[in-house]
This record gives structure tokens, sequence and C-alpha cells, in this order.
């Protein structure tokens, strides 16, 4: 997993979605889909990294194991990034 990309998906949870959060307010290993991302949250945050990272996240793609944590949709993005490249 690459810690740039962590980084910024972090960022942009902390200031587009938690809004007036600080960094600390979202631990490490903090579960992104119970409870801390609302539907509109999610939807930004996948906006976001489809937007950002070039990938394409589908409906069935949305499960706890990729989004348990910050951490853990990281390397799922890079992972995604990964199978893209010819």
């Amino acid at each position: 997993m690459s810690a740039q990309t962590e980084q910024e998906i972090r960022k942009f949870i902390v200031e587009e979605v938690l809004e007036d959060a600080a960094e600390d307010d979202l631990p490490p290993g903090q579960p992104l889909l119970s409870g801390l991302l609302d539907s509109f949250g999610l939807m930004s945050l996948l906006g976001f990294i489809e937007e950002r990272f070039d990938v394409t996240i589908h409906n069935d793609q949305v499960v706890s194991e990729n989004f348990k944590s910050v951490e853990a949709l990281a390397a799922f993005v890079d992972s995604q990034r990964e199978a893209q490249v010819p």
C-alpha cells in the first residue's frame, strides 16, 4: 500500500466528509462503513477516489473488507490501480 494513497484518502475524509474534524478524529483502524460515513459521505469519497486515482469502484466492491479502515481502503485502491495497468 502506498503511504501517499492512504494520506490523500485520510485527508479527504477529514477535510471534506467529517468537515471540522482533526486527523486525530480518524484513528488508524477506524471502520469506515460502521457509522463513520453516511450515504452522502460514502458517495463523496467514492467520487474522490474514482477521480483522483482513476479507478472504478463497483457497488459489489463497497464491502466492509475493503472499507474496514483507511489503510484497507488505500490498499484496495492501490490494488485496483495495479490491476488496470496493461
